[in-house]
């Protein structure tokens, strides 16, 4: 594994600058300025959320988004003012792809089988949550001391997993009230990704959502 300067310097691939190419062809032939600068944006977020995740949002800098992208420090800056303003940007994407997630995993009328879904994505990404950890709970770990705008904002992405998971545990169990079993289970999740991380072993994460699958099914 490379150090955190390696990482962060693997950005600079084909595939973001070829986006930003693209970008700019396709805003610059019709002339629509905001088109290009939603696509701008979006890149921006993009790379910014592989560079938190790689070093952390205390230790990336303008300058590292614009050398990953191949674009000036100041040209960011005229979109997001504020490093704040990309974290903001970045937290309000992970909680759009998570309610993408989570809508999906409720096109399955059983609740049992959508927490089945929820906990088989924890199994399929198994290699990258051994090498990086959550990306979400990273960042919110990341901002939590340092910053309250961020850390409340970041803390949203945490709360709306436990909500999805106690409306999962009250169509199960059909009491308005549940106990603590979806605080159980999303404790349960967080402590099997940090064990796998320290035990390097994506089997521990697989036969630990085996388990959790059972006990859901059980009730």
């Amino acid at each position: 594994m490379g150090t955190i300067r390696e990482e962060a310097q693997q950005l600079e691939d084909k595939d973001v600058r070829a986006e930003t190419a693209e970008m700019i062809d396709i805003s610059s032939g019709d002339g629509n300025e905001a088109r290009e600068d939603r696509h701008q944006k979006h890149i921006v977020v993009q790379v910014a959320r592989r560079l938190f995740q790689a070093q952390g949002f205390g230790k990336t800098t303008y300058s590292d988004i614009a050398k990953a992208m191949g674009i000036s420090a100041q040209q960011i800056k005229d979109y997001f003012p504020d490093l704040e303003d990309i974290c903001h940007a970045v937290i309000s994407d992970y909680l759009d792809q998570q309610a993408d997630a989570f809508e999906g995993f409720s096109r399955e009328s059983n609740p049992r089988q959508r927490l089945s879904l929820y906990l088989d994505s924890f199994s399929a990404d198994a290699e990258n949550l051994i090498k990086e950890g959550c990306p979400m709970t990273n960042l919110y770990m990341d901002v939590k001391r340092g910053n309250a705008a961020l850390a409340d904002h970041a803390a949203k992405l945490l709360q709306h997993r436990l909500n999805w998971t106690k409306q999962q545990f009250v169509l199960i169990t059909r009491v308005a009230e549940v106990s603590d079993q979806p605080e159980r289970l999303v404790s349960a999740l967080h402590g099997i990704i940090i064990m796998a991380q320290v035990t390097g072993d994506t089997r521990l994460i697989r036969s630990q959502i085996i388990q959790l699958k059972s006990w859901i099914r059980s009730m």
